[in-house]
């Protein structure tokens, strides 16, 4: 944009050199060879009282005017440019007491002006509006003060109403609020560190209106995530993330305080399980579990004693057999065979000698 205004104050100066240059004020059109290459480069209109009313420029030395600038009372008003060369003009500046109000921009060919920005009276940037989607609605606002960029509203989903809103500290994002189904209020909020990562999140997925979800990132990768189910303040649910993949995941699934299932993860799926059924404090249930993530053995303190009385095993995720201590002498003796989910058959080694 500098460069751009740095063009055009030396092309206004230029026009100064050639009207004092002209023998007489009351010619229409006054041609000239700026750097004597034998090409025409500028053309001055004249009105009738020899003042400057159009200026047209060959800014790439190709032989085609490709900048225009408009005059009242010797004034600019506006610069009309064909920014791609293709012969077309896609770029319009405004000006006032000679100073850039505003810019109209066709960025991307579609004979619709795709963007607007708003100077103040330093000519700095106060707002930009752009059309994103080309489907001709504005959905993106950017917000400036003294010149910096310090909040935006997109509106993502071409309803006509905005439903992000990013806030900006030295022109680079800190938070971010989003509104996902479109009601009014705000389902996630993201905060940002000086790179412009995301550092936390908060999330509401039930769309009650309080943030149940707080996501935890490490340079930008997703590394906790708490789930408050019961909106206490306290999480029920904790994930935890490595490089994007889960890797553990604690429940509380009685609200006291205490994770009584943990589940830990290989390759995205559950590998091993550990749950406290009795909420005493001890984990009692053991989960074992395939490449599949299907379980496939199951290793159980029933009579909460500290030690394993009874192992169920799985095939493809149906029950086959299950060895049990019936008796409560630490030895389990029992062993029954199942078939489609029932019992076909059952043995018992009474004299512990590891024969049935």
């Amino acid at each position: 944009m500098m460069r751009v205004l740095g063009h055009l104050f030396v092309t206004i100066g230029s026009v100064c050199v050639l009207l004092a240059s002209q023998p007489s004020a009351a010619e229409d059109i006054v041609k000239r060879d700026t750097d004597e290459d034998g090409k025409i480069d500028q053309i001055a209109h004249l009105d009738k009282e020899g003042k400057i009313a159009k200026l047209e420029s060959d800014t790439n030395k190709d032989g085609i005017m490709d900048s225009f600038q408009y005059y009242q009372d010797e004034k600019l008003i506006r610069v009309e440019r064909d920014m791609d060369y293709d012969q077309r003009i896609d770029n319009w500046d405004y000006f006032k007491e000679e100073k850039r109000v505003r810019n109209e921009r066709d960025s991307n060919g579609s004979f619709k002006v795709d963007q607007v920005v708003y100077f103040d009276a330093e000519e700095r940037p106060i707002r930009i509006e752009k059309d994103t989607t080309n489907d001709g609605q504005f959905d993106s606002t950017y917000h400036f003060k003294d010149g910096k960029l310090f909040s935006s509203t997109k509106d993502t989903d071409a309803n006509g109403e905005v439903n992000t809103w990013q806030f900006y500290q030295d022109e680079r994002p800190v938070e971010t609020c989003h509104d996902s189904d479109g009601d009014g209020k705000v389902e996630r909020i993201t905060y940002y560190d000086t790179e412009g990562l995301p550092t936390e999140s908060h999330h509401d997925l039930d769309g009650d209106g309080k943030m149940e979800v707080l996501r935890i990132y490490h340079k930008g990768e997703l590394v906790v995530q708490k789930k408050d189910m019961d909106t206490d303040g306290k999480s029920e649910i904790l994930t935890r993330f490595n490089h994007g993949e889960i890797m553990e995941q604690r429940k509380d699934s009685n609200s006291d305080g205490s994770f009584d299932i943990i589940t830990r993860f290989r390759d995205g799926k559950p590998h091993v399980q550990e749950k406290d059924t009795n909420f005493d404090g001890r984990k009692d249930c053991f989960t074992y579990f395939d490449a599949q993530g299907i379980a496939e053995r199951i290793e159980e303190d029933t009579r909460y004693k500290g030690r394993i009385d009874r192992v169920r095993v799985y095939r493809k995720g149906e029950p086959v057999r299950v060895t049990y201590d019936s008796n409560d002498d630490g030895f389990m003796e029992t062993v029954t065979l199942l078939k489609e989910g029932r019992p076909c058959l059952q043995t018992q080694d009474e004299n512990r000698n590891g024969e049935p």
